[in-house]
């Protein structure tokens, strides 16, 4: 398994390439191609949330919950005082800093369904449709967002299972193939929560008009996949 500096490395040159790439055609200005930058370095040290005591782990719960704590606590702003709603941005921070964080470590296993392909999809779709109806993003943009957070998901999962390969004993570690599996058999149960999961979040989705006219650029015609795409 890949270390968190080579992840944070490996995260940082390929989403480097990725934003100047998005700036070079086009499709984001100076300071879009800078926050995509970031969502991929981001994105590539997620996978190893699973690890109950990493530094990404450590990030996501102590950052996440001051984040959630103001989210929650402003919905107040205009009813509460100031000293009532640092109570509850400290409340909702100490839950999601504790007992948040021992029940995610409890129900998940390092290399377990945070390592697979269907997370990195299901995630990327995640961040476009909070992009799409938070952010209120145009649909490029907001499928850019959900484009470099798949895009460092994956750079993970790869330099994991690079890491499984002994090139000088040519011979593959134990661990290869755990990172960068289509989807968990042995948590089953979860990935096909994961699965239903991924239909509503394409359904809520914005316009697939960028993700169509990318794959055509592949040469792929795109008229049967437009035609089932769930829409609601």
């Amino acid at each position: 398994m890949a270390n968190f500096k080579t992840h944070l490395i490996g995260g940082a040159v390929i989403s480097s390439v990725g934003a100047f790439a998005s700036f070079g055609q086009g499709l984001s200005n100076a300071e879009e191609t800078q926050a995509l930058f970031m969502v991929g370095v981001a994105a590539s040290l997620l996978p190893d949330i699973d690890a109950d005591d990493s530094k990404p782990t450590r990030a996501v719960f102590e950052l996440g919950g001051i984040f959630a704590g103001f989210l929650v606590a402003f919905r107040f702003a205009d009813r509460l005082k100031i000293v009532e709603l640092m109570l509850i941005w400290g409340a909702v921070w100490l839950a999601v800093r504790f007992p948040v964080r021992m029940l995610f470590a409890h129900f998940t296993v390092h290399r377990g369904i945070w390592h697979s392909l269907l997370m990195a999809l299901v995630l990327s779709l995640c961040s476009t449709v909070a992009a799409s109806r938070w952010l209120q993003l145009e649909p490029l943009s907001a499928w850019l967002v959900g484009g470099f957070t798949l895009l460092g998901y994956v750079t993970h999962l790869v330099l994991d299972e690079a890491a499984s390969v002994d090139l000088l004993d040519r011979r593959l570690k134990r661990s290869f193939g755990t990172a960068m599996k289509p989807l968990s058999l042995n948590a089953w149960p979860a990935s096909l929560c994961l699965l239903g999961l991924f239909y509503v979040l394409i359904s809520l989705s914005p316009d697939p008009t960028p993700v169509l006219m990318a794959v055509e650029h592949l040469g792929i015609e795109t008229q049967p996949l437009a035609a089932v795409w769930p829409r609601w």
